[in-house]
C-alpha cells in the first residue's frame, strides 16, 4: 500500500505560531501520521516577527492572484514544513488582531487568500505533492473549491470552531477570482448576504471532520450550528468526529521544563512544590491543604468564563485559591479584576498568553474548571488531567468524550462534569470537586485515573489515516475504537 501525501493548510501551527489550540493540533497530528508510514508537509504562513528559526530552502518563488494584482510568495522549506512568504501579508505582530475572534484584520480576506491560493498552485504544479489536501477552519474554506476547479486533489476540511466562519460583505467576494454568478448563491458561499469561508469549505470539501464525536452531532442542530446546521444535514454522510490528540511528549509532568519540579502518576511529590511555585510567582498565599484551583482561557462568552466571574465569592468563602492566564473581554476580566483586589492573596490573574507558565498553572493546579457553553473538543482539560489537575467541565462537546463523571461507589471517572452551562449549575460540580479535595483518598484517585489516560494522537491518526485512503479508493484496515475511560456508572453533578 503506497505511502499517502498529505498537505495539511493552517493559518497557525506549532512552532511557528499559535492564538489557539488548532496550532497544537496542526503541530502534531502530521507527526502522529509519519509515524503510521504516511507523507505529511503542514504549509501555514511566515510570520518573521513570531518565528525566527531555522529556515532550510526555498523551494519555488511564483506569483499568486487576489483581485487584480499579483503577489510574490516564496515556498520556503522549514524541517518537514513549508512556510508561505509574503510580507505584506504576514509581517505582522500576530496571526489576527483580534486572537479571540480569529478574524480581525482589515485585509483578512486578502491574507488568507494568499495562504489559499499558495497552496494551490504549490498542489498543482509539483512544488508539494498531494494526494489529498487537509484543510484547517474557514481560512482555509475556499481552498476546495480552487481544488475542484483544477481538477486537483480530493480535500478534507477540519471544522476547529464553527462560531467563527470567516464571513466578509458581498462587496468582497470579487477578489476571490470566482464567479459571482456561479458561486455566490444560497447553495453555494452566501450566507445572509455575505460570503462565508466557512460555508465554501463545507459546501466544497470531499469530507468534513470536526474535532469530536459529540460536537459533530451538536452542529447538526439550531442550537450549534450556529446558521449553518442545513448545510451540514445536507453533508452528515461525509462528516465524522474525530478525537483530538495531545503530544505526550511536550505535555509530560515527568520532564517538562518549564516545571520548577517534575511528578508522575506514582511519584506525584512534585506537584506540590509545583503549587507553591505558582502560588509564589502569582503573588498569592500558598496554603498546603488547601484547593488551588486553575483556568487558562479565551475570556469569552464560549468559554463560560462570566460563569466563573459570578461565582467567584462562594468558591473563595469556601477557602479555594483561583489562578486565571488568559485574556479577552474586558467587562469579564473586570471581575477578576475586583476579586485579585479585594482577596489578593488568594487570586492570581495573568493578563495575556505564556505558553511556559500555562504549564506551570496546569502542573500547582489542584482543580482545573472549564465552563464552557459550547467546546468542540477541548485540549486544556486533556492537559489539566495529563498533569493531575481535576477538571470541572461542563457536558458539551468534547468535554462530554474526553472527562467521565467521577463515581465514588466505583472509583471511576476523571473529573467533574455540570449538566448545564449555568453558574447555579457549574457552582454545583465546582462544589463536589472541593469536596472531594477534602477526601484525599477518592481525591487522589480521581487525579491518578486522569493521569492514567492515553490520550496520545495514535488512535485518531489511524481515523485521519483510513479516511485520507478512501478518498485515494484505498482499502484500509478499520482504525481502533475510541478508548473509553474507566467506566462506571458516573452521572453529570
Amino acid at each position: 500500500m503506497a505511502s499517502p501525501r498529505i498537505v495539511h493548510v493552517s493559518m497557525e501551527c506549532l512552532p511557528f505560531s499559535k492564538v489557539g489550540g488548532m496550532a497544537d493540533v496542526v503541530g502534531s497530528l502530521p507527526a502522529a501520521l509519519r509515524e503510521l508510514g504516511a507523507s505529511c508537509r503542514v504549509m501555514t504562513p511566515h510570520y518573521p516577527q513570531l518565528h525566527d528559526g531555522r529556515i532550510d530552502a526555498e523551494i519555488a518563488a511564483f506569483d499568486v492572484w487576489v483581485g487584480d494584482s499579483p503577489h510574490r510568495v516564496r515556498l520556503l522549506e522549514a524541517g518537514d514544513d513549508v512556510l508561505v512568504d509574503q510580507p505584506a501579508a504576514f509581517d505582522r505582530p500576530g496571526v489576527y488582531d483580534d486572537p479571540h475572534s480569529g478574524e480581525g484584520f482589515s485585509d483578512s480576506l486578502y491574507r488568507c487568500l494568499v495562504l489559499q491560493q499558495a497552496a494551490r498552485i504549490a498542489v498543482r504544479d509539483g512544488h508539494v505533492p498531494a494526494d489529498v489536501v487537509h484543510c484547517h477552519d474557514n481560512h482555509t474554506g475556499l481552498l476546495p473549491v480552487f481544488l475542484k476547479d483544477d481538477g486537483g486533489p480530493p480535500s478534507v476540511f477540519t471544522i476547529h470552531n464553527l462560531a467563527y466562519q470567516g464571513r466578509y460583505g458581498a462587496d468582497e467576494f470579487w477578489i476571490t477570482g470566482l464567479s459571482e454568478d456561479r458561486f455566490f448563491g444560497h447553495s453555494a458561499f452566501e450566507f445572509h448576504g455575505d460570503l462565508s469561508l466557512m460555508k465554501a469549505g463545507l459546501s466544497y470539501a470531499d469530507k468534513i471532520t470536526t474535532v469530536s464525536p459529540s460536537y459533530a452531532e451538536e452542529i447538526l442542530s439550531p442550537d450549534f450550528g450556529h446558521g449553518l446546521e442545513g448545510v451540514l444535514q445536507h453533508r452528515r454522510d461525509d462528516l465524522c468526529g474525530i478525537l483530538n490528540g495531545i503530544d505526550e511528549d511536550y505535555w509530560n509532568p515527568g520532564r517538562d521544563p518549564a516545571l520548577p519540579a517534575h511528578y508522575s502518576v506514582a511519584e506525584r511529590e512534585g506537584k506540590e512544590a509545583c503549587k507553591r511555585a505558582l502560588c509564589e510567582e502569582g503573588g498569592i498565599e500558598y496554603r498546603p491543604g488547601v484547593p488551588l484551583i486553575g483556568m487558562v482561557s479565551r475570556v469569552t462568552h464560549q468559554k463560560g468564563l462570566d460563569l466563573v466571574g459570578a461565582i467567584l465569592p462562594h468558591l473563595l468563602r469556601r477557602e479555594a485559591s483561583i489562578v486565571l492566564l488568559g485574556s479577552g473581554d474586558a467587562e469579564i476580566l473586570d471581575l477578576f479584576r475586583g476579586a485579585r483586589g479585594r482577596w489578593p492573596e488568594r487570586v492570581a490573574l495573568f493578563e495575556g498568553y505564556n505558553e511556559a507558565l500555562s504549564h506551570r498553572v496546569y502542573a500547582g493546579s489542584d482543580i482545573f474548571m472549564m465552563p464552557s457553553r459550547f467546546e468542540p473538543c477541548g485540549l486544556s482539560q486533556l492537559y489539566a488531567m495529563r498533569y493531575g489537575a481535576v477538571p470541572v467541565v461542563t457536558s458539551v462537546g468534547g468535554l462530554k468524550d474526553t472527562v467521565q463523571a467521577f463515581e465514588e461507589e466505583w472509583k471511576t471517572g476523571t473529573g467533574v462534569r455540570a449538566h448545564w452551562a449555568t453558574s447555579d449549575s457549574f457552582q454545583g460540580a465546582v462544589d463536589y470537586a472541593l469536596d472531594l479535595y477534602e477526601k484525599p483518598k477518592l481525591f487522589k484517585r480521581v487525579q491518578g485515573n486522569g493521569m492514567k489516560l492515553d490520550f496520545s494522537w495514535t488512535r485518531s491518526a489511524e481515523q485521519y489515516l483510513a479516511l485520507y485512503r478512501g478518498l485515494m479508493g484505498e482499502s484500509a484496515p478499520d482504525p481502533a475504537p475510541e478508548a473509553e475511560p474507566e467506566t462506571g456508572p458516573g452521572a453529570d453533578a
